[in-house]
């Protein structure tokens, strides 16, 4: 692994001496204290509300409680608890879910998310519109494993449900204002009144705000900062004790500078690195509006329960990044995305019970219609580092992509400085023009006779001549514009029906399947504009063999073949530019079965075999010969075995799993292809093992332990080459683990109760977290995200009324330094770069209820 020298490993060690020490003195000193019991969850994992201890699926489920307890505010918070979870908003219109290493990382619009997130029983198709601020939040639960069955396509990871609070039978005012460094801000009023009898409603306003955390020594504008406005309210309607009709609306405003990505090129870096003040040339943007409302109609019957949720979804998305992560103007690249989704679902349910069997029926009917445009922005000048780049791949193909672009930054201010800038673009040209045959048939015009073709001209003399019009163009950083406009109309129908049958008093046996049938009707336009001057000098150019040898000399006239339109992002090696619409259709039988058995009241085990779907899509950014339009679907299966158990009198919780699961078809977005690298979509296999751990103790009536462990080993059994774009062998996958996947992962939090003499309370409460190494990067596997851990305190005062709270919180107490990950679309010019997780942050929260 690859280590800064001004690094410390103070942090770097997998040292837990300290911590359960002074677990071990907490419980020693509070011991002669009666235990209290751990409170009940209740879950909707299985679409009916159960104890999670009876539910024969592996979830980790916070509550309200706990989220604001632990000063959670987003999802990447929770994964950073939750074992065998990724999660990464720190691009929040293009954020990351990763259950047990499955997730996709295409951000376009013709592929669907691995990882499921619904929003209040209803299904967020894109990740631009799934993230949202986890206030006024009932519970959020995280189920592991293809849930396909229940929750339908787009499960084979898992799925994440949030879950809102409800309107309650009451009046009341809550009031949370935080205060912390960096200048943030934040305040939630929480609105709860009683109408009449059976009808209530509630109302949370919220707003988020926090400057960047490091400057911008280029530029004015700053990036890594925070501004939201979330509004949300629901009424709750009750004509009936056996009729309830609930009523939802959410609309969010995001206005920030988004996630700080800075270059980690040594070469690049400059004054920065990327853990300090960074150097950026374009502004990042990310704004969102998004609203979505639903109505959600419960009745029981006498046998049965009918549930009925109509939903509307909808969001705008404008991102603005910067792609190289610097400020040189020699490798300026910079994206503009824009989203604009549209989404209506409707599900009916039916839930019963009758003798030893309970029963679900369901249907699910979703439109999504969406578009989708990414405008790729160069210079000439970010062409002439491209060309460069490629030209140190190919003479050092045995370097690190690091090393590679580390000397390719080097040597490009060498031409520079020796009066060749635009040597390399003009090589690079004049390689793609001997590849389309262009060569040949100039020569066949020069030279009626015949007898040479373009291999045989010396081609560093050839590109000499096109120098002269070359590097006018390329020192003036003449603007390259390319885009991409995609439209998608995407349906989906499913029926579903899943029964758990109480064998004996002990065993139960679950048997559940689902049809889903997807349909799209998809749109890929691409453009671009820019034209490259050929023009050759003139002049005698060198003839040579097979083996290098000069064997003559050929005169080649001026020769001016004006302005050539090309393009790099989206042209996918002399593809031109598309205007295609595409349609295609897939469809799967999904299912589960689980037997699970009560071996006392305390303690249950499960083992479960259940499989996923996710629909097939289309390659979003070019697609060329021989390259497929679209993907097949993917398909897992997982087998599991599991441990749910509440211990000395409800005292301990304990639960475990182990699973392994074999994937078919992952959809898996790559950069690759050789001399134009552009991003493809393929299908691959891969398969994981792995083992999970949760321990809850209620050690005392004041003291209480928590924590979780899991081990995570992936790989790829099967790598598609796409060898009409330049792939061999050597660049197939198998044998290797997935990105973003950490081996281990542990976390650890103890919370103390002091009783005051005044009624009151004073909680004490810290938190441990250390993620293993793992692979940051899609095109750089041999760069590694250093393994990393996190201390969080919290410290909070409760009044005796519970009407007033005061806490004080510290996030990475330390202030480590982390890396989240490496690469991007910049590695194509040669400007990896980089992304970090928040410094040590500080502040304190003051609730008011009444």
């Amino acid at each position: 692994m690859m280590h800064d020298a001004d690094r410390t490993q103070k942090n770097r060690q997998f040292n837990l001496s300290i911590l359960s020490g002074a677990i071990a003195f907490l419980t020693a000193v509070s011991g002669h204290v009666q235990g209290a019991e751990i409170e009940e969850v209740v879950v909707t994992a299985q679409k009916r509300a159960e104890n999670l201890q009876d539910v024969p699926i592996a979830i980790t489920a916070f509550t309200g409680d706990n989220i604001k307890e632990s000063g959670v505010k987003n999802l990447t918070d929770l994964g950073r608890y939750t074992p065998g979870v990724e999660m990464h908003t720190d691009v929040a219109l293009q954020p990351i879910y990763s259950i047990r290493g499955i997730q996709t990382n295409d951000w376009t619009a013709g592929s669907d998310p691995a990882v499921a997130v619904y929003v209040d029983g209803v299904y967020t198709g894109r990740g631009a519109g799934a993230e949202i601020p986890l206030t006024d939040i009932e519970r959020v639960e995280i189920l592991k494993g293809p849930q396909g069955t229940l929750f339908g396509r787009n499960a084979t990871g898992g799925a994440i449900h949030i879950i809102s609070t409800k309107p309650q039978a009451e009046n009341s005012t809550e009031l949370n204002y935080t205060v912390g460094n960096y200048g943030r801000q934040s305040a939630d009023l929480l609105l709860n009144g009683q109408f009449a009898d059976g009808l209530y409603g509630r109302l949370t306003v919220s707003t988020n705000r926090r400057d960047a955390y490091a400057d911008n020594l280029a530029n004015d504008f700053s990036a890594g900062g925070q501004d939201t406005q979330t509004y949300r309210a629901s009424l709750l309607w009750e004509p009936t004790e056996d009729t309830e009709v609930l009523w939802r609306a959410d609309y969010g405003v995001m206005d920030q500078s988004s996630a700080l990505k800075t270059t980690i090129v040594p070469s690049l870096k400059g004054e920065t690195d990327l853990f300090g003040d960074y150097a950026l040339d374009t502004p990042i943007i990310e704004d969102r509006d998004a609203f979505g409302t639903s109505v959600t109609v419960t009745h029981d019957f006498d046998a049965f329960t009918l549930t009925s949720i109509t939903a509307y979804r909808e969001f705008d998305a404008y991102l603005q990044e910067d792609l190289d992560g610097t400020a040189n103007p020699d490798y300026f690249f910079s994206a503009l995305n824009l989203d604009e989704q549209r989404q209506f679902s409707q599900e009916f349910r039916l839930n019963g019970a009758s003798g030893d069997i309970k029963w679900t029926l369901g249907a699910a009917y979703s439109q999504e219609t969406l578009e989708h445009t990414t405008h790729a922005n160069f210079t000439s000048g970010s062409l002439e580092s491209f060309a460069v780049y490629e030209s140190i791949k190919a003479e050092f193909p045995n370097l690190t992509q690091t090393e590679q672009e580390d000397l390719a930054v080097q040597r490009r201010q060498e031409w520079k400085e020796a009066g060749l800038e635009g040597i390399a673009s003009a090589s690079f040209v004049y390689d793609l023009m001997l590849q389309s045959g262009q060569v040949d048939q100039l020569l066949s015009i020069l030279n009626p006779q015949g007898g040479i073709t373009g291999n045989m001209l010396y081609a560093p003399a050839v590109a000499a001549q096109m120098l002269a019009s070359f590097k006018p163009w390329i020192e003036s950083d003449t603007p390259w514009n390319e885009s991409v406009h995609n439209t998608g109309d995407y349906r989906s129908s499913a029926i579903y029906g899943d029964m758990t049958w109480s064998i004996t008093d002990r065993m139960d046996l679950t048997v559940g399947a689902r049809y889903t049938y997807d349909s799209k009707d998809f749109t890929i336009e691409t453009e671009y504009g820019n034209y490259i001057p050929l023009k050759f000098a003139g002049g005698d150019v060198p003839l040579v063999d097979a083996e290098g040898n000069v064997i003559g000399a050929i005169p080649l006239p001026q020769i001016d073949l004006g302005s050539q339109l090309f393009g790099i992002a989206f042209y996918n090696n002399g593809q031109p530019a598309l205007d295609s619409k595409l349609s295609d259709s897939w469809s799967d039988i999904s299912g589960r079965i689980v037997l699970d058995y009560r071996w006392t009241e305390e303690v249950m085990t499960y083992i479960s075999l259940a499989d996923g779907f996710k629909a097939g899509g289309f390659n979003s950014l070019n697609f060329g010969p021989g390259v497929a339009p679209s993907f097949d679907q993917e398909d897992v299966v997982n087998l599991e075995a599991g441990l749910k158990s509440n211990l000395f009198d409800n005292r301990v919780r304990l639960n475990a799993s182990v699973y392994t699961y074999e994937y078919n078809n992952l959809q898996t977005l790559d950069l690759v292809g050789v001399p134009i690298p552009s991003y493809n979509l393929r299908n691959a296999d891969a398969e994981g093992t792995g083992a999970e751990i949760e321990v809850q103790w209620a050690a005392t009536d004041n003291l209480f332990i928590a924590g979780n462990y899991s081990y995570l080993d992936t790989e790829f059994t099967d790598y598609q080459i796409i060898e009409v774009i330049g792939e061999t062998e050597a660049d197939s996958l198998v044998g290797e683990s997935r990105v973003s996947t950490p081996e281990n992962k542990l976390n650890l939090m103890a919370e103390y109760t002091v009783d005051l003499a005044s009624g009151g309370q004073l909680l004490l409460r810290g938190d441990y977290n250390w993620t293993d190494e793992r692979i940051g990067s899609v095109t750089d596997r041999a760069r590694l995200v250093e393994d990393y851990q996190l201390f969080n305190l919290r410290a909070a005062w409760n009044s005796a009324s519970e009407n007033y709270s005061v806490a004080l919180w510290v996030q990475n107490l330390t202030d480590e330094e982390i890396a989240g990950g490496f690469g991007g679309s910049g590695a194509a010019i040669g400007a990896s770069p980089g992304w970090r997780l928040m410094p040590r942050m500080y502040g304190a929260d003051v609730t008011v209820r009444f």
